[in-house]
């Protein structure tokens, strides 16, 4: 691991690099440099907060500490399925998910779990910036459904998308980035189009993604959605596992898991619910009446409640 010094030193000649590759109008190698220049300041970053991190402390400072956090914020989904049961107490007014968290969503192929990502967040960017990393729809099709759903100036405005950052290092990178300007909210489509580098085999490489996806919920006190699949043999024993297994479910904190059932109907099972300890089953309609009926359009600018809701 280089010194603080070292990346204080090297980042001086990136300066000079990125503006050597500007003048030659070589994109490229300036993207390159920013990307390495963007990685040592967040090391450095780290490097601060490890030199003046405490390893123990006694049990009356770990209370005096504990009693004086402030309350958790919690951002309503703006989906009344889900908002109505992420409640810590049942006579609370208003629910939602708790920063710090990593939620993924599995379902069967065709089930609409990009269009409840999209929901999600087209609620969210009413009141707050939210990032959406699109893997595995081309530009035109998110256009199209992203043209349904933002309808004011601050959702569009809101309404992050990142097509790009597909390699694990670069995704948790731009996630650190965003959340030091801010933003709360990222959701991820998909899990199986994260890249992972290294020689390790595939069931840890998918231990690693969602490994490293919940420390950064945690470090950076956001939330981060992921959608994963079922696979088609747990569809055909009706078992509810994530597609990869790995330690999927031991990282997410909320586990949903949406299949197709008679009549074209959905069915979201909470699987596992690490901040409330509530599980739930819900039953929605079939996709297309779901996409046409459901669709969220914001006249106006939503209440305080609305927005978010400390617990």
């Amino acid at each position: 691991m280089q010194t603080f010094e070292q990346l204080s030193a090297r980042n001086i000649e990136l300066g000079i690099q990125i503006s050597s590759a500007e003048q030659y109008n070589d994109h490229e190698k300036q993207i390159a440099f920013k990307k390495e220049l963007y990685s040592n300041k967040l090391e450095m970053i780290d490097l601060l907060e490890f030199q003046n991190k405490k390893n123990n402390i006694s049990a009356k400072d770990l209370l005096h500490k504990v009693d004086n956090l402030p309350t958790v914020t919690r951002y309503a989904t703006g989906l009344k399925y889900l908002d109505k049961n992420l409640k810590l107490h049942e006579s609370d007014e208003d629910g939602g998910i708790e920063v710090g968290s990593l939620v993924i969503l599995g379902g069967q192929s065709g089930a609409g779990k990009s269009h409840i990502m999209l929901e999600m967040l087209s609620h969210i960017s009413t009141y707050s910036k939210c990032v959406f990393f699109n893997f595995e729809m081309g530009d035109r099709r998110l256009a199209s459904r992203l043209k349904k759903l933002l309808k004011t100036k601050e959702q569009l405005e809101n309404f992050l998308v990142d097509s790009e950052s597909r390699d694990l290092g670069d995704l948790l990178m731009e996630i650190k980035i965003l959340a030091q300007e801010g933003v709360k909210f990222f959701a991820i489509d998909s899990k199986m189009k994260i890249t992972v580098k290294g020689n390790e085999a595939e069931y840890q490489k998918i231990s690693k993604i969602t490994k490293e996806l919940s420390a950064a919920a945690i470090k950076n006190d956001i939330i981060i959605l992921l959608i994963n699949q079922i696979s088609e043999e747990n569809l055909k024993t009706k078992t509810l596992a994530f597609k990869g297994s790995g330690d999927q479910l031991y990282d997410a904190d909320i586990a949903l898991f949406l299949t197709i059932i008679e009549d074209d109907r959905r069915q979201l099972i909470c699987k596992k619910n690490r901040q409330d300890e509530r599980l739930f089953n819900e039953i929605l309609p079939p996709v297309a009446n779901y996409i046409n009926v459901t669709e969220t359009t914001f006249k106006e600018e939503p209440s305080f409640n609305q927005q978010y809701t400390g617990f």
